[in-house]
């Protein structure tokens, strides 16, 4: 009887295979070895505070503006809308579509952060945060332009209420 010893591997996959694993171990460390991992998230500086409210009282801002509410040290900055997907005026959508709106709170109580909200052509939303309520009552223009928005163009109004 021949017993004939199989080789698992052959000089083909070390002449090929160990170059492309020490490449990809070498990319790994140099990866995981970057500071970015300890860099914290960046939004755009807080403007002044262009306007200040008392709970559930209206509120409309622009891009770029913020509104502190009076007396519940809370404040709450409009950076952009990202992502506007909604169906445009005269134009016959098959669905209607999403925009993003993109806000910041600032508060010495809550965890401060990004606050990202999707609204819907004619839509509202809201969304808790600690012991209150942001209701987007709505992003202006509604329905967009067929030829765009510009970005400082938007304007959201929004209220806030208190659980």
């Amino acid at each position: 009887m021949n017993f004939r010893i199989r080789k698992r591997f052959s000089p083909n996959m070390f002449r090929f295979g160990f170059p492309i694993v020490v490449l990809t171990a070498a990319m790994l460390i140099v990866a995981c070895s970057s500071n970015e991992s300890d860099a914290t998230p960046t939004f755009t500086p807080v403007p002044q505070v262009s306007t200040q409210a008392s709970l559930e009282e209206t509120i409309s801002l622009s891009p770029g503006q913020s509104a502190e509410i009076a007396g519940e040290n809370l404040e709450f900055a409009f950076h952009r809308v990202f992502n506007d997907s909604r169906c445009p005026i005269g134009v016959q959508c098959v669905m209607a579509g999403t925009a993003l709106v993109v806000m910041q709170l600032v508060d010495q109580d809550i965890e401060s952060g990004r606050i990202e909200m999707f609204i819907s052509p004619g839509g509202t939303a809201e969304i808790p945060i600690g012991d209150y309520t942001l209701h987007l009552l709505t992003l202006e223009p509604d329905p967009p332009s067929a030829n765009g928005v510009d970005a400082s163009d938007y304007q959201i109004t929004f209220n806030v209420s208190k659980n």
